[in-house]
């Protein structure tokens, strides 16, 4: 019976050594599972993050595009309000030559423009208004050349000394005026 107790103890401790390779081939598979687990994890959590920054960028630019188009469709808007009042604007100074008005204001605009000459001028105006801006001058007691050449709606250019002082004062250079300074409200309005 000894061989038996022998075969006995040496299949019990076979047993044992198999079961202990087992037990740590389990526990080996089971912290590789988890590391490939941590490790999934983490690549996907990578993956998100970068779809969702992906995604936060794509969006960031849309938005910014969407706010930049809806400024230049507002300056659009503006501009046109604008060009359509000072048009509007334009073109009723335009009726006025002829009328007790255009003489008031046309002698306005000349004593401005005339004003501190101290030498002989050049008065360019339209040819419309070539009578006018002689009368004009010389009821100012100005010396001047009246020139009927000047493309306008309404008012004079005066220049003096060889053309180095040249004053400009006609509607369109009024009108330009105004709009510039009217635009800059209209935009503040808009924006605030």
């Amino acid at each position: 019976m000894a061989i038996e107790d022998i075969f006995r103890a040496l299949e019990e401790q076979a047993d044992e050594e198999v079961n202990r390779i087992l037990h740590a081939a389990t526990v080996q598979a089971d912290a590789v599972e988890h590391e490939a687990r941590d490790e999934a994890e983490r690549i996907t959590s990578a993956k998100i993050q970068a779809a969702d920054a992906a995604v936060q960028a794509k969006a960031a630019k849309a938005v910014n595009a969407a706010r930049l188009q809806v400024k230049r469709d507002l300056a659009k808007v503006r501009d046109g309000a604008v060009e359509a009042a000072f048009g509007e604007a334009a073109a009723r100074l335009a009726a006025l030559r002829g009328t007790p008005e255009y003489e008031r204001v046309f002698t306005a605009l000349a004593k401005e423009a005339c004003a501190g000459l101290d030498a002989e001028c050049e008065i360019q105006v339209a040819p419309e208004d070539a009578d006018l801006a002689r009368r004009v001058a010389a009821g100012l007691g100005v010396d001047s050349t009246v020139t009927p050449t000047l493309d306008t709606i309404g008012g004079l250019v005066v220049s003096t000394h060889g053309g180095r002082v040249v004053r400009r004062n006609t509607f369109e250079m009024r009108l330009q005026k105004a709009s510039a300074v009217a635009g800059t409200h209209v935009a503040e309005v808009l924006t605030s």
